[in-house]
C-alpha cells in the first residue's frame, strides 16, 4: 500500500515537474535539454530509492512483527497460567475469610444469645424476690406495734427456735441414729458413716474433719468408746465451735452507729432491716435508713414502707442513682441531726458479679470520709435455704468489705441450718441474728448455746 503511494506522489511530481519546464521553457529559459533530462533522472533514481527502501522497512517490520506476535503468544499463555493460579488461589482464599467470618458472626450470635438468656433469668430471679418480699411486707404491715420483750417473749421466742430448726434437727438426729445403730464400738467405719452425715447436714467438710478430729483423739485415749454417747460429743464440739465471744458495738460506744447491710437478691435483706430497725425503735433509739439499692425501684418502695412501719426517718434518690451518693448523704445527715442508728441498704448483687462488688468497696470508703472508723458493722444476710452455696457467698463478700456478723433467715423452711455452724468456723465471723419465721419477733439476736440445744433437743 505505502509502494502504491508513493508511485503516485512520483507520478505527479513527474506531472508538475513536466508542466515547470515547458512552461519555462515556451517562455524561452535558457535551460538545455541534456540537464533536464539528467535532472528527471536523478529525481527518478532518489525516488525510487525512497520506495525501495520503504518497502524494505516495511518488510522488515512485518517480519519482526510476526517474530513478536509468536513470543506474545507464548508469554501470552504463561501468563493467562499464572493469573488463573492467581485467580484460584484469592478465590480459596476468600472463601476462607468468608467463612472466618460466618463462624465469627455464628459465634457472636451466640453470645448475645446467652447473656440475653442470662439476663432473662437473673430478671426472672429479681421478680421473684421482690414478689415474695412484697408478700412479707404485706404480712408485716397488717400487725400492731411491736412491744419490748418480755421474758414470756424469750420462752416464746425459743419454742420458735425449735420449731424453726425442726427440719435440720430432725434429719441430724435421725441420721446419727441410724449410724450407730446396732454398733458395739467406734470403728473407722463407723467414723466415715458419721463424716457422711455431717456434710449431708451442710456442716461442712472443713467443720466435719474438726469435729472428727476430736472425737478420734478421746477414742485413742480411750476417754471414748460406747458408740451411743457420740451424740453427745458431737453436740458439744458444735456448742464449743459456736459460743465464741465477739464485741458487739452499740450507740453507748459510737454515735451515730452505722450499719451496712449487704447479700445476694432473695435473702431476705430489706425485710431483715426493716425488723432490725424497729426494735431499735423500741429501744427509744432515733433511726435512719439510707435506701442504697438503687438498682431496683421496688427496693426502695419497699424500704420507704419499712421506715414508716418502724416510725424512722429515711434518706432516698430516684432508682439508677448512684448509690454511694446516697450513703455519703445519709451518713452526714446522721452525724449533722444527732440520730443515734444509721442503717444502710445496699443492692442485693451477685456475688459473682465483680463490678457491683467493686461498687461496694467504693461505698465503704465513701462512708469513711466522713467517720475513718464506720461502718461499724457490715453484716452479711444469708438464706439458710440455700445450703453450702452460703458459705462460697461469705467468701466473696469478705473479700470486697470487712464482714463483721452474720444474719441467717429462713432457718424454718430449710433443713440445711448446719450451714451456720460451717461459717462461723470456716470464716471466724459470728452469727447476729436469725430469723425463724417472717414477723419481727422471728429475727433475734444469736444465742449460740440456744441454738445449738435447739438442734439436739
Amino acid at each position: 500500500m505505502i509502494i502504491e503511494e508513493l508511485k503516485q506522489i512520483f507520478s505527479t511530481f513527474l506531472a508538475e515537474v513536466n508542466l515547470f519546464l515547458s512552461k519555462n521553457f515556451n517562455e524561452g529559459l535558457p535551460i538545455a535539454e541534456e540537464i533536464m533530462t539528467l535532472i528527471l533522472a536523478g529525481i527518478t533514481l532518489f525516488l525510487l530509492l525512497i520506495c525501495l527502501s520503504g518497502w524494505f522497512w516495511q518488510r522488515s517490520r512485518s517480519q519482526k512483527k510476526k517474530t513478536l506476535d509468536k513470543l506474545s503468544g507464548r508469554e501470552k499463555e504463561k501468563h493467562l497460567e499464572q493469573l488463573k493460579k492467581e485467580r484460584d488461589k484469592e478465590l480459596e482464599l476468600r472463601i476462607k475469610e468468608e467463612e472466618k467470618l460466618r463462624a465469627e458472626k455464628e459465634s457472636v450470635q451466640l453470645v448475645k444469645a446467652e447473656q440475653l438468656e442470662k439476663g432473662l433469668q437473673e430478671q426472672i430471679v429479681s421478680m421473684e424476690e421482690e414478689h415474695r418480699s412484697q408478700q412479707v411486707l404485706e404480712r408485716d404491715l397488717k400487725k400492731t406495734a411491736e412491744t419490748v420483750e418480755s421474758a414470756e417473749d424469750a420462752d416464746s421466742f425459743l419454742v420458735r427456735l425449735r420449731k424453726g430448726v425442726d427440719k435440720t434437727r430432725t434429719q441430724l438426729l435421725n441420721n446419727l441414729s441410724d449410724a450407730v445403730l446396732g454398733k458395739k464400738e467406734i470403728s473407722e467405719e463407723l467414723l466415715d458413716d458419721l463424716e457422711e452425715v455431717l456434710i449431708g447436714s451442710d456442716i461442712g467438710p472443713e467443720t466435719t474433719q474438726r469435729i472428727l478430729e476430736a472425737i478420734t483423739e478421746k477414742v485413742e485415749r480411750k476417754e471414748l468408746t460406747n458408740p451411743q454417747v457420740l451424740q453427745t460429743e458431737i453436740q458439744r464440739e458444735i456448742q464449743h465451735i459456736m459460743s465464741k465471744t465477739y464485741s458487739v458495738p452499740g450507740t453507748a460506744d459510737r454515735k451515730p452507729l452505722i450499719l451496712l447491710f449487704v447479700g445476694v437478691n432473695g435473702v431476705g435483706k430489706t425485710t431483715t432491716i426493716g425488723k432490725i430497725a424497729a426494735q431499735y425503735r423500741q429501744q427509744g433509739k432515733k433511726v435512719l435508713m439510707g435506701a442504697g439499692d438503687t438498682f431496683r425501684a421496688a427496693a426502695i418502695e419497699q424500704l420507704v414502707e419499712w421506715s414508716k412501719r418502724a416510725d424512722c426517718d429515711i434518706t432516698q434518690k430516684d432508682a439508677g442513682s448512684d448509690p454511694s451518693a446516697v450513703m455519703y448523704e445519709t451518713v452526714k445527715k446522721g452525724l449533722d441531726e444527732d440520730y443515734d442508728v444509721v442503717i444502710c441498704d445496699t443492692a442485693g448483687r451477685l456475688h459473682t458479679k465483680k463490678n457491683l462488688m467493686e461498687e461496694l468497696k467504693k461505698m465503704v470508703r465513701v462512708i469513711r470520709k466522713l467517720i475513718p472508723d464506720a461502718p461499724h458493722e457490715v453484716l452479711l444476710v444469708l438464706d439458710a435455704t440455700t445450703g453450702q452455696n452460703a458459705i462460697f457467698q461469705t467468701r466473696e463478700f469478705m473479700e470486697a468489705a470487712d464482714l463483721t456478723g452474720l444474719i441467717i433467715t429462713k432457718l424454718d423452711g430449710s433443713s440445711k441450718g448446719g450451714v451456720v455452724i460451717g461459717i462461723v468456723n470456716e470464716f471466724d465471723v459470728p452469727v447476729r441474728y436469725i430469723g425463724v419465721g417472717e414477723q419481727v419477733e422471728d429475727l433475734r439476736p444469736f444465742d449460740a448455746q440456744q441454738f445449738t440445744e435447739s438442734l439436739f433437743a
